[in-house]
């Protein structure tokens, strides 16, 4: 089953779909996953953006957990077998559990190729280079990177839950017009740079 087929399936029988995001202190991942669940509320969806922290620090790993429905969602615990992965620093897909995502989900990395880890898989894999993008456009803050907003289009790209118009709502909502059209700028070219590919 193709991921928009899997994705359009779920939402038609009501079944919730669940995503773990990875990311570094400082890259922006959990303004990311609250934009995001915004963009999944103008599309209908419920949606919730749980962040996980660990030492707090900027450049320490980061988790956050989102989940869609077309009801109301009860559960507030993390995700333990996500639909989809999405990780914002390639460097730290080693902290996920890949067995446990969805075989028919996507892996969404910040990365121009397949990790070595995944190759031979059959994984359905979203590549994009995501700090490239982000660093053009001058999406850095103290030194770090943001690829957050730059991630979120190659979600959208991968796994098809919102639509990039959406997506470009919600940015637009939360960064307000002087911020907004950078923010938005990366996402697009994300969305439309991103490769979908069967490891």
């Amino acid at each position: 089953m193709s991921n928009e087929k899997n994705t359009a399936e779920r939402i038609r029988l009501d079944l919730m779909i669940e995503v773990i995001q990875i990311s570094r202190g400082g890259s922006g991942g959990v303004t990311g996953a609250k934009i995001l669940a915004e963009a999944a509320m103008y599309e209908g969806l419920d949606a919730q953006a749980i962040p996980k922290y660990g030492s707090e620090r900027r450049g320490a790993a980061v988790e956050a957990y989102l989940r869609f429905d077309t009801k109301p969602i009860r559960v507030h615990s993390p995700v333990y077998y996500p639909q989809h992965a999405l990780v914002l620093d390639a460097s730290l897909l080693d902290r996920i559990d890949v067995d446990k995502v969805d075989k028919d989900g996507v892996i969404i990395i910040n990365s121009n190729e397949v990790p070595e880890s995944l190759k031979g898989s059959g994984r359905t894999i979203a590549l994009v280079d995501a700090s490239r993008i982000s660093r053009e456009l001058g999406l850095i803050l103290s030194g770090f990177t943001l690829v957050n907003m730059t991630m979120l289009g190659a979600f959208v790209k991968g796994t098809e839950i919102v639509s990039l118009d959406n997506l470009l709502k919600a940015i637009e909502n939360y960064w307000g017009e002087k911020r907004a059209p950078k923010n938005m700028e990366a996402a697009k070219r994300a969305y439309e740079e991103t490769k979908v590919v069967i490891a």
